[in-house]
């Protein structure tokens, strides 16, 4: 996870949301992580469903869909990410993605203060391939239309790449179990949906 680029996170935030131009690609989000690995990019995905602003137009497919890709080469051992140009060329407004890191900035400001290595075994390079499940599970959840149920997840994830940023296997521990939470809300709407439906075909229609 080394980099030739020293700055936090918070930072490289602020630094794509103040750049000019109406619009930011996700190529200049990957452009600028430069050789940052997947924490940073699975972190900057999770963030607008996280702060709950994920229903503004065009950020659901600009940031859920890549999600899946990541995941997917997480698990696969892939040493740095890659995303199809189609997918890389997808852009939101500037404004609504400077929104994004003001709201985030304050709690990720506070975590950067706190977190520092420990618990190596949950951010080594296995680890990080079995964190690409949970990042999957958690993504698919992100992209079902499911009331209230894209940010518990989208938070878990934020919480799992934190950690793996910072190398601190407790705050992956924590996004973990958060990831289980997340889950079975996710799990409890779904059932309570469907037997809301067979009530109503059952004893209404019926």
């Amino acid at each position: 996870m080394a980099s030739s680029d020293a700055r936090k996170v918070s930072e490289l935030l602020d630094d794509l949301a103040n750049r000019p131009g109406p619009r930011v690609s996700l190529a200049e989000i990957v452009a600028v992580l430069g050789d940052r690995a997947f924490g940073v990019l699975m972190l900057m995905l999770a963030l607008p469903n996280a702060v709950g602003i994920g229903g503004i137009p065009g950020v659901s497919t600009v940031f859920g869909v890549p999600q899946i890709f990541v995941a997917g080469q997480m698990m696969a051992g892939l040493r740095r990410p890659w995303l199809p140009r189609w997918l890389l060329a997808k852009s939101i407004a500037r404004a609504d993605f400077r929104r994004v890191v003001e709201r985030a900035r304050p709690r990720l400001t506070s975590f950067e203060r706190r977190l520092r290595p420990r618990m190596a075994w949950l951010v080594s390079a296995r680890a990080e391939r079995l964190l690409g499940i949970v990042f999957l599970l958690q993504a698919f959840i992100v992209s079902m239309p499911i009331p209230l149920g894209n940010q518990p997840p989208a938070i878990a994830m934020a919480l799992i790449a934190i950690g793996v940023i910072e190398r601190d296997g407790r705050c992956v521990l924590i996004g973990l179990l958060a990831s289980v939470l997340a889950t079975a809300i996710a799990f409890a709407v779904v059932s309570l949906g469907a037997a809301a439906v067979w009530y109503a075909v059952t004893h209404v229609f019926g």
